[in-house]
Order: structure tokens, then C-alpha cells, then sequence
């Protein structure tokens, strides 16, 4: 089904920890970071942001593109070490990069699971952490879509050809049967397409790139509201703060974000 970029909005997905059970004591936590965005924005708008601040900031060009990662940038890894270097420097990107996540026109949705207490609770049926959680945001897009009269699609990180596998049958999955939330029907109708598409890093997707720098304070955000954690304090805990105050999807009468724009499982 073929909707215009001006009228399809877009679910964007990457995430941090890993998707494993074998060691779910150790390797506990999985949260899965979603960005609802109107795709020409994303494409015209957004993206042209994010590349002249990678240019003014990182030296980002065409031919020597850099990709926002979270993880590299925190390490201060090539290109990014003048963030480690120097704490004027990192300032400035910290504003920058929050001025942009404020003034963009996007909705933000994020599912998160304890992967211990998951094999705790559900000693026989242990529902794939990653495919749980994709399901919790595919299904609270569509019902987003449905209330808007909207449809879209899903994009998220490639991570290895065996992964992407088990996800793209997940998603068709969900496509073609529904859930206990989602009706076939109504999957189909506001989705366009029955298949989940795939990018890399190297595809250079801002969405993504916005994904990846809100999904671990999401987490930290998650954590201490569940388990009592210490709260994220500094850049991190700003970005959360945007989040909460007007990016978050919300019960629309409420305004109540748990169990619409965030979601910590097991219930």
C-alpha cells in the first residue's frame, strides 16, 4: 500500500542491551526506543538538522559521514573525543542536541523488560525479549494511527542476518494474526506495509540516530521508577525531562504516559 511521505508516519526503533535469556541475571535489561515522526519531516526537516550539526560539531560530510552513537560518543571515541576533551565543547553539543530533540515535531514511545524477573515469572513460556517488546510498540503505533486516521511504518537497526530474520517473522506475525491488543484487521489497515524494514548505521538515519541517544536514559528512567535506581542526572536526565514534559505518547484524556508512552514489563 502506497501512502506519500507527507501524509506516512514512520516508527523508528533501536535499542540498548541485548535480547539474550541465557544470562538473564547478569545481562538483565532490554528497552526498545520508538520515535513517531511524520516521514517528510523526518526526511527533509530533521534530517538536514542532524547533518549540519554533524557537520559544524564532528566534520561530517558526504563522502566521511559520521553516525551519532551513543556508546562511541560516551567512550569518546574517534570522531568524538573532543567531547571527552573538552567540557566546553561537550556543552555546546549537549545544547545543541537538546535544542533540536525539543523543537522537532515527534512522538516518543519506549518498552523496557527485566529480563530476570521475565524468567522468574514465566518459567515455562519465555516470550523472546525483543520480540516482546516490539510487539508493545508496533501495537500502541497502530492504535496511535488509528485514533489519528493516520498510517505508517516501522523501521528499526539491523543488527545480524539470524536477528533480523526472527524479527522480520515476528512482525509478519503480528501483521497477519494480531495480539491480545491488536486486532489483524486493524494491523493491516494502518500499517502499509506487512513486512518490518531494516537499516544500518551506515544508512545514516536520523530517526535512528535520535532513537539510540534516548534509549539508555529512557531505561535509566524506567529503572529507577520501577526498581528505585538513582535517577539519571546530568545530559541524560535533561533528555528524559524533554520526553516527559511533551514528547511522550500519553492516555489522551489523562495525559497518563505509563502504559501508553512507556511500558515496563513484566506486569
Amino acid at each position: 500500500m502506497f501512502v506519500h511521505p507527507s501524509k506516512r508516519y514512520r516508527l523508528y526503533i533501536d535499542e540498548t542491551g541485548t535480547q539474550t535469556l541465557k544470562k538473564a541475571h547478569d545481562d538483565r535489561f532490554l528497552c526498545l526506543m520508538g520515535i513517531i515522526m511524520l516521514q517528510q519531516t523526518h526526511d527533509t526537516t530533521f534530517t538536514d538538522a542532524v547533518q549540519q550539526l554533524k557537520a559544524d560539531m564532528f566534520g561530517h560530510t558526504a563522502e566521511q559521514p559520521v553516525i551519532l552513537h551513543r556508546r562511541e560518543m560516551v567512550r569518546g571515541e574517534a570522531p568524538f573525543q573532543v567531547l571527552r576533551d573538552d567540557p566546553f565543547f561537550g556543552m555546546a553539543f549537549e545544547q545543541r542536541w537538546s535544542k533540536l530533540v525539543q523543537e522537532t515535531q515527534f512522538l516518543a514511545i519506549a518498552g523496557a523488560i527485566d529480563k530476570d524477573a521475565h524468567v522468574k515469572k514465566y518459567v515455562v513460556w519465555q516470550h523472546d525479549p525483543y520480540h516482546y517488546c516490539l510487539e508493545i510498540l508496533v501495537e500502541r503505533f497502530v492504535k496511535w494511527l488509528n485514533r489519528h486516521s493516520f498510517q505508517g511504518d516501522v523501521i528499526i537497526e539491523s543488527r545480524s542476518k539470524f536477528a533480523d530474520k526472527r524479527l522480520k517473522n515476528a512482525y509478519a506475525r503480528l501483521y497477519a494474526n494480531g495480539n491480545n491488543a491488536v486486532t489483524a484487521e486493524l494491523a493491516q489497515k494502518r500499517l502499509t506495509s506487512k513486512e518490518i524494514k531494516f537499516a544500518s548505521k551506515h544508512d545514516d538515519v536520523a530517526a535512528l540516530q535520535l532513537a539510540d541517544s534516548l534509549a539508555h536514559p529512557v531505561l535509566r528512567y524506567l529503572k529507577t521508577a520501577h526498581l528505585g535506581e538513582a535517577p539519571a542526572v546530568g545530559f541524560g536526565g535533561r533528555l528524559v525531562d524533554i520526553l516527559l514534559a511533551s514528547k511522550f505518547a500519553r492516555q489522551p484524556k489523562t495525559q497518563l504516559i505509563q502504559g501508553w508512552g512507556l511500558k515496563w514489563l513484566p506486569e
